[in-house]
């Protein structure tokens, strides 16, 4: 009976040592999640753009988005680079879904099937046909750092590079010897997807399809139906198509699908304008909250995967209605976006100040080694972001480190957790802060500067 005692004693003393984490932190119950509460009036229909600047960015944009149908090369998939992702796999074969080690034959059989020693035999523009993700290896299935979840398990799928909409213009490279599988070139990563989701385009194609006249999606998540009521596509925000005719209400665009000969065939659909926009979307902040707001509250999906979105993917999709483009992953988007300001080394108190100081609403990135923030303005004399976050660092019961999971898209300060009592102080979101980023540059970003202070003051 003493030596039950005992164990209950010391259960009751484990748990009262390490309190049950709430279920939301701090800033999500506290802070409105609503970015239009944090846009005054004056502020609603004030461009963050000059048209003329915003012309220039969103032809570049295009520019950039059509790359691959006229270079005809792999522009980063090269045979060097294709091969060494194998190389990388043979050191560390991972664990498999069912938390097993991969087998070395495991990679044997990908590799054999990847054909590679006739790289690349097959150069070809192409077009996705369905919303699709981009792999490492050609398989379906994932390779996890350590058969238990968190940052080096699920859902953290290393073979998982970047979903892909649907309608996506790319360039084939290679088939796998099976021909079940397809290597392809984007405009912004390269990687495996099935032969399925995908069709051959010739140049007439493509002088239909790139009319130099686009539309935008600008409503997550919908899905678009030809004139006799059929289904053809699962659209997201950012998602960008030939623009036929503009109406009141409605804009006729150009969908792209397969015929039984996997080559691309143009149909016309017919979408509200509360769901597709002339591109680009004039870049207010009116628009801007429009666009935040839609992606709010989503889920967190590594790589973007189940069709949802990581931090990078969530910043690429926010600024591509505007005629906006970043590339995919969130070190390229800090350091190659625009005016890059080093705020490392600093105490949290002076990067709060200078991002105040000259952080542009909307049009600012904050970053850190793996994650993106949209920097959104301030509010009670701190600086709102907007993030899709997986969690926040924390040190578990037995002193290990851990996550406690935020999971999705939200508005928080620069110290979300900060009430958790096992926190890891050293993982607290503003002192891992390296660098802002502003995506305009020169006399543009002052000009623009200067008429925020205006207003704010």
């Amino acid at each position: 009976m003493k030596l039950r005692y005992f164990y209950f004693s010391l259960i009751f003393l484990l748990f009262s040592c390490c309190p049950k984490l709430p279920e939301l932190i701090k800033d999500e119950t506290d802070l409105r999640q609503d970015h239009s509460f944090y846009i005054t009036d004056i502020f609603r229909e004030k461009l963050l753009l000059s048209t003329e600047e915003q012309a220039k960015m969103d032809e570049d944009y295009n520019k950039m988005y059509f790359s691959v149908w006229h270079n005809l090369k792999p522009a980063h998939a090269s045979p060097i680079n294709v091969s060494s992702i194998f190389s990388r796999f043979s050191i560390s074969p991972g664990y498999g879904e069912n938390k097993r080690k991969h087998s070395a034959d495991w990679l044997k059989k990908l590799q054999q099937n990847a054909s590679l020693e006739n790289y690349p035999n097959a150069l070809q523009p192409a077009i996705t046909t369905r919303n699709t993700n981009l792999r490492m290896l050609p398989t379906q299935r994932p390779q996890f750092s350590k058969p238990d979840g968190n940052i080096s398990g699920w859902p953290f799928d290393n073979l998982q590079i970047s979903s892909v909409s649907a309608n996506t213009p790319i360039l084939l490279c290679h088939k796998s010897a099976d021909k079940s599988w397809a290597l392809v070139e984007t405009s912004f990563a390269f990687g495996w997807i099935p032969v399925e989701d995908y069709a051959r385009v010739d140049k007439i194609f493509i002088k239909s399809w790139e009319s130099g006249r686009y539309a935008v999606i600008i409503k997550d998540k919908t899905s678009i139906f030809d004139a006799d009521d059929n289904f053809c596509l699962r659209t997201s925000i950012g998602q960008v198509f030939p623009l036929v005719k503009e109406a009141t209400d409605t804009l006729e665009i150009l969908v792209a699908t397969a015929d039984e000969n996997n080559c691309a065939v143009i149909k016309r659909c017919f979408l509200s304008r509360q769901i597709v926009e002339p591109k680009p979307l004039p870049f207010n902040y009116a628009n801007a909250v429009k666009i935040s707001n839609e992606l709010i509250d989503e889920t967190y999906g590594w790589g973007g995967l189940y069709g949802n979105r990581d931090c990078s993917a969530m910043t690429r999709d926010f600024f591509a209605p505007f005629g906006i483009w970043l590339p995919r992953n969130s070190t390229d988007q800090a350091k190659k976006a625009g005016t890059y300001i080093d705020l490392q080394n600093l105490e949290p108190k002076q990067k709060e100040k200078i991002i105040l100081e000259q952080g542009i609403p909307y049009l600012t990135l904050l970053w850190f080694r793996g994650h993106v923030m949209l920097y959104v303005g301030e509010h009670n004399g701190q600086a709102l972001i907007f993030h899709n976050a997986w969690g926040l660092k924390i040190i578990d019961c037995d002193g290990n480190e851990g996550r406690k999971i935020i999971g999705k898209s939200l508005i928080t300060t620069l110290y979300p957790g900060t009430e958790l009592s096992r926190l890891d102080p050293e993982g607290l979101l503003i002192k891992k802060l390296s660098a802002m980023t502003i995506l305009v540059q020169g006399k543009e970003n002052r000009q623009i500067r200067s008429s925020h202070s205006e207003n704010v003051n």
